[in-house]
């Protein structure tokens, strides 16, 4: 793997208005990384930095393994704290060890499906641990996503209980309603990394349903354009690349909002394994069919910024917001450091962010107000009327309650050094 780390990137991050325990972050936010890259993060290291700190970030953002690959691998472990290096080698490993059961679960699914002829594709951490990171100890997964035609849920749900999972209890009627995913569950006895697996089967991948009409899928001609591929020995399908990338772009916009540089880097890495196939035209074409083009100009310019990935800037001009939403965004997300910090935040912070990344304002007031006025099913369902006998009582004081916590999490300074 080539790194995509340059002279003029450590020159950046040299000037960042940042703590340099977050720069040392950033430097090891990648699968490979060249000599000026290399000597920042020893420089950095040799500083004397706040060890305790950047354990923290690297779990919140989810790039522990990475920051153990780089600095056990550059010989750097004499430098550190022996508590933090034990932590960081205990993380890579157990990261490890249960994305090894992860694999093996897909492939037991995989081989299910090809027996009833479903087509199924792998979405997110499955499908780039080993194909885009090339070492699965390297990317953490929660859990594994699934992608599948909704005209085959019913099979696929057969399929499922053959394989020993179920619906979660909890979720069951809320999920089916008013999302587009199921997640199902199977509980695995004795098994000390993975004593239970999760599987999010997504039809649509607009979700949550919120955003239908705001945003746009086509979750058919995605399918239609994935290729089969072999991970981990599982014959499965996977996005063309211009759709992994937007997919990873809504998923950490949309879908779980700003929880880490995690997804950054998987942006990074995927433009950067792709860069001489990438069809960015299509990409951008699609970004704006998709009504994401806003969100996409933010993530890549970031992964740029922050990573050193390799996107023209012929791309980011045609992406660019009117400069009204660009000064408003500019503020809230790049120059507050709000993605430094962004899994310390309140999550109404994230949401609030979420709102303001879409593209027409008509449909940014258009959600505003079905927040405001949800159906009487869905308000019923969510708070559970049995227990909550004004549940639109309830939604109000919830929604005041984000706007404030909201309003204070995204304006707030992140801790500088």
């Amino acid at each position: 793997m080539n790194s995509f780390s340059s002279g003029d990137e450590v020159e950046r991050h040299k000037h960042m208005n940042v703590r340099p325990e977050y720069q040392l972050l950033l430097c090891c936010a990648r699968t490979e990384s060249n000599n000026d890259n290399q000597d920042r993060i020893r420089k950095l290291v040799s500083n004397g930095l706040d060890w305790d700190y950047i354990l923290q970030m690297g779990k919140n953002h989810g790039l522990a393994p990475l920051l153990y690959y780089h600095l056990h691998r550059h010989n750097l472990d004499p430098q550190i704290p022996q508590s933090t290096m034990d932590q960081l080698h205990d993380i890579y490993y157990t990261n490890l060890a249960r994305n090894i059961l992860l694999y093996d679960e897909l492939n037991q699914i995989s081989e299910c499906f090809e027996e009833k002829e479903i087509p199924v594709v792998a979405l997110k951490g499955i499908a780039l641990a080993e194909s885009v990171y090339e070492n699965v100890a390297l990317r953490p997964m929660a859990d594994v996503d699934l992608l599948v035609e909704k005209r085959n849920l019913p099979e696929v749900m057969k399929a499922f209980s053959k394989l020993g999972f179920e619906i979660l209890p909890q979720e069951k009627e809320i999920t089916l309603k008013y999302m587009n995913e199921l997640h199902l569950v199977k509980h695995r006895e004795n098994v000390k990394y993975l004593p239970s697996l999760v599987v999010n089967t997504h039809w649509d991948l607009t979700a949550p349903i919120r955003f239908r009409g705001a945003t746009k899928t086509n979750t058919r001609q995605m399918i239609e354009r994935a290729q089969p591929t072999k991970i981990a020995n599982s014959n499965v399908l996977v996005m063309r690349p211009e759709d992994q990338i937007l997919h990873v772009i809504y998923h950490a916009t949309f879908q779980h909002p700003f929880i880490g540089l995690l997804q950054l880097c998987d942006v990074a890495e995927l433009i950067k394994l792709e860069e001489n196939e990438l069809d960015w035209q299509s990409l951008v074409k699609r970004a704006r069919n998709g009504k994401i083009a806003i969100a996409t100009y933010y993530l890549l310019s970031s992964a740029k910024r922050l990573l050193g990935a390799p996107i023209p800037n012929r791309v980011l001009k045609s992406l660019t917001p009117n400069l009204v939403k660009r000064g408003l965004l500019n503020i809230l997300l790049v120059d507050s450091g709000f993605l430094a910090e962004c899994p310390t935040r309140p999550v109404a912070s994230r949401y609030l962010l979420q709102t303001l990344m879409l593209d027409k304002t008509v449909d940014t007031l258009s959600l505003l107000w079905k927040a405001a006025f949800p159906p009487a099913k869905w308000l019923a369902a969510y708070y559970d009327s049995s227990r909550s006998r004004k549940p639109y009582l309830s939604h109000l004081s919830n929604l005041f309650t984000i706007l404030v916590a909201g309003t204070g999490g995204i304006l707030r300074v992140p801790g500088k050094k």
